[in-house]
């Protein structure tokens, strides 16, 4: 099979000047393992080196926080300040990542009014352009939580948005410094920049607000404030979620067409990361490369606005659905997540000229337990359960130095967490027991 034949096997040049050798793209998790300070570790770095070996074309990290005030995860990777910067560490994390020639780009993010206790100064309370709190559901159990652990945000001054830009700045000149390729802007799942770009959000009447345009200012000053001060060759893309508009999130289908082609008029971007739908349908069905209707139309709607490149994210399972995507013109790269926490190695699989097409595909695989917590009354459980599901697989790896499991159980692990903790509780009761019964004699 040549290339033309797989376009996921061909090269791609970004405008930037950075080259790739294939089409296939490690997408953004979370990866959770920024304990103790925050900064790369023995964990990322053995995770990253399974990656590194698995013939992507390009790999994108998971968060990495840029303000360590607003983190969204107590364990996300974060930008401490320069005190605490540790840049040997951030290396070994880039040359890791490119030890096999795959070039890496790192997801910077700022929380907003997603940042719950636990990393966030105490009686500081997160920050978005207006004081809208974040929804987890509407019993009075998810309003409790909400309030308790994120609370409601205050509006952003003109000063607070200034260092705000400037922190998107600092970590990018950061990321530069310790080898990476490029980074790239999250501007989605209801974080900060996303906050901005949403009518639903961002209620503002002044220029960073008052319309449709004014706000991008937010993001367009981080795109000119970066470009000033990065390499030419330094790649700088943006992730924006296509389901916003079709899960009652934050944007509706129209603006994130005319945003796109704002971006695009605005330059200085070399890719759009598009994640959320559901590009295939069930792995299970005879065909798995046929398309999903509303997503596809989306993709197709975007190609006509931006001359962009694009990365599609979501649903991606079989070699002929990549292709069919590719060929089609809807996407020129296909990004893939969940799938390569339990094959590290499935782009290897994709690109074989001697795997035909039928077994060419991501494994299949069922989550045990995932039922029981459409029970529980908080918005988008099961859908959090099966990140977690999967970033126990990624702690297996990077952890556990052990291969992915797909048969894991949700019940069996999560009481083996519970075991885990209680054991190391009870050295403390017998302690305590002993303290007290020595004082009673």
């Amino acid at each position: 099979m040549s290339q033309n034949e797989m376009p996921i096997a061909q090269p791609f040049e970004l405008p930037c000047g950075l080259k790739l050798s294939n089409r296939i793209v490690k997408a953004p998790m979370s990866e959770m393992l920024g304990s103790g300070d925050n900064q790369p570790n023995e964990y990322i770095y053995r995770l990253y080196e399974r990656w590194a070996k698995g013939s992507f074309g390009l790999m994108l990290t998971g968060n990495v926080q840029v303000d360590e005030r607003y983190p969204g995860l107590m364990t996300d990777m974060i930008i401490p300040s320069k005190d605490k910067l540790d840049i040997t560490k951030w290396k070994q994390y880039a040359n890791i990542c490119q030890s096999h020639g795959t070039p890496t780009i790192v997801q910077i993010n700022h929380a907003g009014r997603q940042s719950p206790l636990g990393k966030r100064p105490f009686r500081e309370p997160p920050i978005a352009p207006s004081p809208i709190p974040l929804s987890i559901g509407d019993n009075i159990f998810a309003r409790t939580l909400q309030y308790l652990v994120i609370g409601t945000p205050i509006e952003m001054t003109r000063a607070q948005i200034d260092e705000a830009v400037e922190k998107f700045v600092e970590a990018t000149e950061f990321m530069a410094k310790a080898g990476f390729a490029g980074v790239e802007l999250h501007a989605s799942y209801g974080y900060l920049i996303s906050s901005f770009l949403s009518s639903k959000t961002n209620r503002r009447n002044d220029e960073y607000g008052a319309t449709s345009k004014d706000r991008m200012r937010f993001l367009f000053r981080i795109i000119d404030a970066i470009r000033a001060i990065v390499p030419q060759t330094f790649a700088v893309g943006i992730k924006l979620n296509s389901t916003d508009f079709s899960t009652g999130g934050l944007l509706e289908e129209e603006e994130v067409y005319d945003q796109i082609r704002w971006i695009d008029e605005h330059g200085g971007i070399d890719f759009i990361e598009i994640s959320g739908g559901t590009y295939e349908h069930d792995t299970r069905s005879k065909r798995t490369n046929r398309l999903d209707t509303n997503f596809i139309e989306f993709v197709a709607k975007v190609r006509k606005t931006t001359k962009i490149a694009l990365i599609v994210t979501g649903g991606f399972r079989t070699r002929e659905g990549m292709n069919d995507a590719i060929r089609s013109d809807a996407c020129d790269f296909v990004g893939i997540a969940r799938p390569v926490c339990i094959q590290f190695n499935l782009p290897q699989i994709l690109l074989s000229r001697d795997i035909p097409d039928n077994d060419a595909r991501a494994m299949r695989y069922n989550i045990r337990g995932i039922q029981l917590f459409n029970l529980i009354p908080i918005k988008d459980i099961s859908s959090t359960i099966r990140v977690f599901w999967h970033n126990w697989q990624l702690h297996r790896v990077a952890i556990e130095n052990r291969e992915p499991d797909p048969t894991l159980s949700i019940h069996g692990k999560i009481f083996s967490i519970f075991l885990t903790k209680f054991k190391k509780i009870i050295p403390l009761f017998v302690l305590s027991f002993a303290i007290l019964y020595a004082s009673f004699l």
